[in-house]
């Protein structure tokens, strides 16, 4: 098979850069609003397992399309024969400056490149633009025109009957939200646009759904172990035996807390590199609520974590014990099952509120004592890790690469209503594998049964991943 080779063309600063990081799931293309940022032809294959699906070319904008048109037209003999007009164009003009960039977009086109001509939405079309789609319908290659809204206006009524009149497909895209699903509908469109790519990309989709599903495989992995790590984490201080033990407790505290929030930013370093997205840039507001005592419910800010987080956590919880019961009893009691195990799971977590890590002193046999801090008790706390990691998720898996803004993940301002969590959501089956997981790590942490938790704990995320974003 023949790699399909689309070559991104428009007028500048229509969004031409954006459109190719999506589409090649790659954040090191240059994008800038500054117009003119591309001076030059450049190809970003797409490539998976090693093999390459396609090529994105990005591409100069059209400088001066109406005084090449004007060159076509004068020296145009038949219609049959505007292909070989805009080869002579080209070879004429080569290495000239007046059409440096018209002659650069061409070139790959002439080539048997596809056309990816993008407008914007947001703004009105003009006599420029018209222009350059009359130039690449006479090129006689595939073409297919593609809508990308970038700011707050829409044209797009005005665009479309425009558009339908030079090339074979139109379609809106938008570069910056365009999630996994939009570039795979987008997929579908190019083929029927061109026959002779029929086959390849065919095989583009095929490997990219595999592909996307073995990411999320390692996603669920990659949680897994995190949330396997901050449950065992335990730290130590040896004291002398006359020691006073107080003046230890914060600093080994916050030795403490500080691994279980780099354990979380590490996690989720790896769900980015999964995903292709190195270099998203993802802040933490510390969230309110400040409690001088680290020992203290209130002090689990430090790990981005409310009150509200907390007993929303209990009530999965308890809601997949309620869920055990409603198996106990075939189903008959399904919701008294739910509505009750999901109250006392909250009240249970609340009333469990100083089982934070465990924080303990004992003699060693050499001397002196231990204090230690872990490893978290609570039974709440893992769900909201992995509530914080399927938002994380979330937001990770529908990021278009050409989206560059920085994320910020903070706390409801006060007086508002923070957005519900997913794991209030779980169906009971998965919350309940998940709890067992759960259970066996804060109360048999021995490696074997640790082992076991942690590839039940990613089996079932695995699954759970793959309903939902696959």
């Amino acid at each position: 098979m023949n790699v399909p080779v689309f070559v991104v063309v428009g007028h500048v600063n229509r969004g031409k850069s954006s459109i190719v990081s999506t589409l090649a799931a790659d954040d090191s293309v240059r994008i800038d609003p500054m117009p003119g940022t591309t001076r030059r032809c450049r190809e970003y294959p797409l490539v998976v397992s090693g093999e390459t699906l396609y090529v994105l070319v990005d591409t100069p904008g059209f400088e001066r399309p109406r005084q090449m048109l004007a060159w076509l037209r004068s020296h145009e003999t038949t219609t049959a024969k505007r292909r070989g007009v805009v080869e002579a164009f080209v070879a004429e003009h080569r290495g000239q400056k007046t059409f440096r960039e018209e002659c650069s977009l061409l070139e790959p086109i002439l080539r048997g490149g596809a056309i990816l001509y993008v407008v914007d939405g947001s703004q009105p079309p003009s006599a420029k633009e018209e222009a350059e789609m009359e130039i690449l319908r006479w090129t006689n290659q595939s073409r297919i025109a593609l809508i990308n809204p970038i700011g707050q206006s829409d044209y797009t009524q005005q665009w479309r009957p425009l558009l339908n009149q030079y090339f074979n497909l139109v379609r809106t895209f938008d570069a910056q939200g365009a999630g996994f699903s939009d570039r795979l509908r987008l997929l579908r469109g190019l083929r029927e646009m061109s026959e002779a790519n029929h086959e390849a990309i065919d095989r583009a989709i095929e490997v990219l759904d595999a592909d996307r599903a073995a990411r999320l495989e390692d996603a669920a992995g990659a949680i897994a172990e995190m949330i396997v790590a901050m449950l065992l984490l335990v730290k130590q201080k040896r004291l002398a035996v006359d020691a006073d033990i107080e003046p230890y407790k914060m600093p080994l505290a916050k030795r403490y807390y500080d691994r279980l929030r780099s354990e979380e930013a590490e996690g989720r370093r790896r769900i980015q590199n999964i995903f292709g997205h190195p270099h998203l840039s993802v802040t933490q507001e510390r969230l309110r609520g400040v409690d001088e005592d680290l020992f203290n419910i209130e002090r689990w800010n430090h790990l981005g974590v409310t009150k509200r987080q907390l007993i929303t956590a209990g009530a999965a919880t308890g809601a997949a014990a309620g869920g055990a019961l409603d198996v106990a009893v075939g189903g008959s009691s399904f919701l008294a099952g739910l509505l009750v195990g999901s109250a006392a799971g909250g009240i249970l977590s609340w009333v469990a509120a100083n089982k934070l890590p465990k924080v303990k002193v004992k003699g060693i046999p050499l001397g002196g004592n231990l204090l230690q801090i872990g490893p978290m008790s609570n039974p709440g706390y893992p769900w909201v890790v992995l509530d914080r990691s399927l938002l994380f998720l979330e937001l990770v898996t529908s990021r278009a690469h050409a989206c560059r803004e920085k994320v910020e993940l903070a706390d409801a301002p006060a007086g508002e209503k923070a957005a519900e969590g997913r794991v209030a959501h779980l169906p009971v089956a998965d919350r309940k594998k998940i709890n067992e997981a759960f259970s066996v790590l804060q109360h048999q942490p021995k490696t074997a049964a640790v082992d076991r938790a942690t590839i039940g704990l990613a089996d079932a995320l695995s699954v759970l991943l793959h309903d939902r974003y696959a």
